[in-house]
């Protein structure tokens, strides 16, 4: 498309030099722009401001007020020349197009001489009038594609802030401010323009990573980073909130951690690290950005862990994937902390990595039917004769069982084995879902990764999650379950959590249920003999006589 040509006037648009005139003066020049915008959207016109002068020590406010399609197209220009015989010319439309990359642009101008002077006179009040009333174009059917039209005013800016720092949707958004006031024209575009103009004026020229920095600092956020010595860029950065490393210090029995690969908008693998109170609520201890997955990063990330952590706390159990560099690294930083294998990303890269080597559905079936009874052997002598069934029944498929054997069962089988880490006191917790759901409750809340509230998502979803593990810790201190009245308990209550004591009874009943063999065991609490009741009573008894004891925020 091109420039519309400049259209004369004619006597077939009506004058509406009656309707810009008012009866009265203003008391400021910004109250006389709003009335004669007004009545130009009254009339499906729209005015903008072509000049104006705020006025000095000795002159007098004045503005000029146009229609949005006064002048004619410009352009783009050029120097033409060098020196002081240089020109300034307008570049070829085609040459402009193919410089800016954009196609099949137009424009509205079509030199429209409408114009308005206001002016402020001695009484400092403002005066307005005429110099030509008519257009030289119809008057706009509707205002809905008409961008200036559309501007939010002030009140309507501060009501999309305070939407946007709660994460309210664009289109929730633009439905709330149509609501508020029917004659509102703004479209999805001037919810999206406003959004950029607001992260950028956010950012103040900080780069991606400098935001983060800024945003964390503005925070209060506890942070490391390191850089890269020649450049002096930021390559790995560390960071937890306060209220978390308080939970942290509580309840790091066992840690879970999960690495998002490069999906986030700084194109960064994620180290995410969850811990579980014991209330059995998860709680975000921390995030790392690295540069690469190598033993050295995650070995830096795993350093920052433990500095947060008090000198005489240590995670007892880490549950992560099959990440040689993260497995290294928990081995030299924390070496006598337990590590679990997630059972359920095994079992996924496993199908994914077997499906081919079968050729029928029912042999990859049978297959896997076998793979997850090794999964799931309880004993060594079990795991020994459910994979030599396998083998037995799969040994035409060499390749697949020298898989098994030299990637899984033979290196990592005290990883992920029932056998091994049933004497691990676990807790249940076998598999990193817990990362990936906190992760994806994340992405849900943010939306889209490149709003410039992630912040206050973030932080709000911590207060979120910060409150409803105060709230389960109050729940166990004021409110006794029935079942646990028995004297057995009593001396129990308000000190430890529900959940807890849910386990205990639990462990109990099995016990009795299945006398003395120790291989038959849940290992939901860590036994090294049959749990009788006496057994336990005199565990509550220390438990309870114990100094710990007497600090329930530790124990709840």
């Amino acid at each position: 498309m091109y420039a519309l040509q400049v259209m004369p006037i004619s006597t077939l648009f009506p004058d509406y030099k009656d309707a810009f005139t008012p009866c009265r003066s203003f008391p400021s020049g910004e109250s006389t722009i709003s009335w004669l915008q007004m009545i130009g959207r009254e009339n499906k016109f729209v005015l903008v401001t072509k000049h104006s002068d705020a006025g000095g020590i000795k002159r007098r406010g004045r503005v000029t007020l146009a229609c949005e399609r006064s002048g004619t197209y410009r352009g783009m220009s050029q120097r033409v020349g060098k020196g002081k015989a240089a020109k300034i010319a307008l570049k070829p439309r085609a040459e402009e197009e193919e410089e800016t990359g954009r196609t099949q642009t137009g424009t509205k101008k079509c030199g429209c001489p409408f114009l308005i002077n206001i002016k402020e006179n001695v009484d400092s009040l403002w005066y307005v009038t005429v110099i030509c009333g008519r257009h030289n174009h119809d008057p706009a059917k509707n205002l809905d594609d008409h961008s200036f039209a559309g501007r939010l005013d002030k009140g309507e800016q501060w009501l999309w802030c305070e939407m946007t720092k709660g994460n309210v949707k664009p289109r929730d958004i633009l439905n709330t401010l149509k609501q508020r006031d029917v004659k509102n024209v703004s479209t999805m575009r001037t919810i999206y323009n406003a959004r950029k103009k607001f992260r950028i004026e956010d950012a103040g020229g900080r780069t991606q990573m400098q935001q983060l920095l800024h945003i964390l600092e503005k925070n209060k956020w506890m942070s490391w980073h390191m850089k890269h010595p020649d450049t002096n860029v930021v390559t790995d950065l560390f960071w937890s909130h306060p209220d978390s490393i308080k939970l942290l210090r509580c309840f790091s029995s066992v840690i879970l951690m999960d690495c998002t690969y490069k999906t986030n908008r700084y194109r960064m693998p994620l180290l995410e690290i969850v811990g579980i109170t014991s209330t059995h609520l998860t709680f975000f201890v921390g995030s790392a950005f690295i540069s690469s997955e190598t033993h050295s990063n995650y070995v830096w990330a795993l350093e920052n862990l433990r500095s947060i952590l008090d000198v005489w706390t240590k995670p007892d159990v880490f549950v992560t994937d099959r990440e040689l560099g993260l497995i290294s690294a928990i081995e030299e930083v924390f070496p006598s902390s337990s590590h679990l294998l997630c059972y359920w990303h095994i079992n996924k890269v496993v199908l994914t990595k077997t499906k081919k080597m079968f050729g029928d559905n029912e042999g990859f079936t049978r297959f896997m039917d076998r793979w997850t009874n090794v999964l799931y052997a309880k004993s060594e002598a079990l795991l020994e004769l459910r994979m030599n069934d396998l083998r037995c029944e799969f040994g035409h498929v060499k390749s697949l069982t020298d898989y098994l054997d030299n990637t899984w069962v033979n290196i990592y089988k005290e990883k992920f084995v029932p056998a091994w880490t049933n004497r691990i006191m676990h807790f249940g917790e076998t598999t990193t879902q817990r990362v990936e759901s906190a992760h994806s409750t994340l992405k849900l809340h943010l939306g889209n990764s490149q709003a410039n509230s992630r912040d206050r998502v973030v932080d709000g979803l911590l207060r979120i999650q910060h409150n409803n593990i105060k709230a389960s810790f109050k729940l166990s201190m004021n409110v006794v379950q029935h079942e646990y009245f028995d004297g057995f308990y009593r001396r129990l209550l308000g000190y430890v959590s529900q959940r807890a004591l849910k386990l205990i009874r639990d462990e109990l009943e099995r016990g009795e249920d299945l006398g003395h063999d120790s291989t038959r065991f849940g290992c939901e609490i860590q036994c090294s003999h049959p749990p009788r009741r006496s057994t336990f009573h005199r565990m509550v008894s220390e438990m309870c006589s114990s100094p710990a004891a007497t600090a329930p925020q530790r124990h709840i």
